[in-house]
């Protein structure tokens, strides 16, 4: 009977194994397959000898299946949910581990990284809090610049008040009196610009913005290369503080601006103010929604009021040097592929124009302007004795009306532009220019710019993007303050008119060429005063 059950035993055990692992290695199958027929061969061997019977050997060959079966189930039961896994060779499994890692290594790294970016782990969790809300951007620019003068300019005869200024009189400026109308000039320029923006709490901005270019010159930030080695001039460009509350669309309802800002106007051209101009003081504009709650395609409206001090007079406050203005706009979303912007605004420029001193005195120099460019109506309030001492200021008087008109129309990925934009010195008076200086001329207070541009909204956004542009400017001598305008156009200032042509081709994200040719001449000559400018920029942003 002990014999008898060792076998079952034993043929159990063989059942078991053939039953727990169906699923091995050919190798181990081979061994189990071994195994069975060994126990098999002995029960035939036992029969034969008459050790056992035939219905015993099959008896115990059922016992063993019953106990198989009944041990398999009780370990699928033990293993319910378990995962069984296959017998794999090492070498496979190397493989199988590299090939996985190649496949998922980028989405690990880019979810890591966004997780990151979201939840403010790794090594910006471990730095100051006021950091992570901290801003930084930039961007350079470097222009080859070629200007060429008519050939019917005449040498001396384009009268620079800028310099005569400085100087102290036409005599004292010698040969600089006078503009480069003649020698055609090529030259390097750069402009560097590196800028902070903080987001506070209960939705206060506040920014700040370093830059390159000239300290006087409000309306150009380019540094002409070629310094002798000497470092160039960096200054204050922006510093800020801003309310600015969202709502659930995006929509700042309003936003209050106070400090040296960005320009707060709907200003599409450079017709009145430059790209580079800072506005100092302050700023508020209001915005309303037109469409249904959460439409991205809603049209909105806004008006923006400042007031920006342009010049304190320490010693005679009323009559100090301001710009206030107001401007009334909407932007109408005409469908999803049509666009229209509209800024009706006006600017009124309050002391800007020139006193006569009395003869002999001083007490009215701060009368004039701190910059000119070219263009104005100028006259010389210092009223010398000896007539050895100039000093010249603006004649006119300045109360700009300005309609900006833009137009957009999209074409698959490619926009089609159309931008006009006019503006009228309604402060301007013939006869006040007359009282005042004693000039007696025609009115020319009128301007305005048209342009029409096709291809991508963003040249620097990728490689390979591009967009193409011409356009008309025609600015009479007194319609803006050539101070504050286009400071590339004829060299820059009013009293000129022409077309630009312009082209832009992105070469990486954040980076682009930009080629631009202005041709332009004077509108009330003589003398002859025409000047064509090439500019070929490399612009990075980052």
């Amino acid at each position: 009977m002990l014999r008898s059950k060792s076998l079952a035993a034993a043929v159990a055990a063989c059942l078991l194994v053939s039953a727990a692992l169906p699923a091995h290695a050919a190798s181990e199958q081979k061994s189990l397959e071994e195994l069975r027929n060994t126990v098999i061969n002995l029960l035939q061997a036992l029969v034969e000898q008459k050790v056992i019977s035939p219905e015993q050997a099959a008896k115990l060959v059922q016992q063993a299946q019953e106990k198989a079966a009944k041990d398999t189930a009780t370990a699928d039961a033990r293993d319910a949910g378990a995962v069984r896994v296959p017998y794999v060779p090492q070498i496979v499994k190397d493989e199988i581990g590299r090939q996985v890692a190649e496949d998922l290594k980028p989405k690990v790294v880019e979810e890591v990284v966004a997780a990151a970016k979201t939840e403010g782990w790794g090594v910006p969790g471990a730095l100051p809090d006021w950091l992570a809300r901290v801003r930084a951007t930039g961007d350079i620019r470097v222009r080859y610049q070629q200007d060429m003068f008519g050939t019917d300019n005449r040498p001396f005869t384009v009268p620079d008040f800028n310099s005569i200024n400085a100087a102290g009189g036409i005599a004292k400026a010698g040969l600089n009196a006078f503009l480069d109308s003649t020698e055609d000039r090529h030259r390097l320029r750069i402009r560097a610009r590196l800028g902070l923006e903080a987001v506070l709490p209960n939705h206060f901005q506040a920014g700040i913005r370093l830059s390159t270019g000239s300290a006087l010159d409000p309306g150009s930030e380019s540094q002409t290369l070629g310094t002798g080695g000497a470092r160039y001039t960096i200054g204050v460009d922006q510093a800020y503080v801003r309310y600015e509350n969202k709502d659930e669309d995006g929509l700042a309802p309003t936003t209050l601006t106070a400090g040296r800002m960005p320009s707060p106007w709907f200003t599409p051209s450079e017709l009145v103010f430059a790209r580079d101009l800072g506005f100092e003081g302050l700023a508020a504009t209001l915005r309303t929604s037109f469409g249904k709650h959460g439409d991205a395609q809603a049209s909105r409206g806004f008006l923006t009021l400042g007031a920006f001090p342009v010049q304190e007079v320490a010693l005679n406050s009323k009559d100090s040097k301001w710009l206030v203005g107001a401007q009334l706009g909407t932007d109408l979303h005409l469908g999803y592929n049509d666009r229209l912007r509209v800024g009706a605004a006006f600017y009124d420029f309050i002391h800007l124009s020139g006193k006569l001193n009395p003869a002999g005195l001083s007490i009215y120099n701060y009368s004039a302007p701190p910059f000119i460019r070219y263009g104005n109506s100028y006259f010389d309030i210092q009223n010398s004795l000896d007539g050895s001492s100039n000093l010249f200021a603006l004649a006119a008087k300045f109360q700009l009306a300005n309609l900006s008109i833009v137009y957009d129309h999209q074409v698959g990925r490619y926009q089609f532009e159309v931008l006009a934009d006019a503006v009228r010195n309604v402060g301007y008076k013939a006869s006040d220019v007359l009282t005042r200086s004693g000039i007696q001329q025609a009115t020319r207070n009128n301007g305005y710019v048209a342009e029409v541009s096709f291809g991508d909204n963003d040249a620097s956004s990728e490689r390979g993007r591009w967009r193409i542009a011409g356009g008309y400017r025609y600015v009479q001598r007194d319609a803006v303050l050539d101070a504050w305008t286009d400071n590339d156009f004829h060299g820059g200032g009013t009293n000129a008119r022409g077309y630009y042509l312009v082209g832009d081709l992105g070469l990486a994200r954040g980076v682009s060429l930009r080629l631009r040719y202005l041709n332009a001449d004077v509108l009330d000559a003589p003398p002859p005063y025409a000047l064509d400018i090439l500019q070929l920029d490399l612009n990075t942003r980052f």
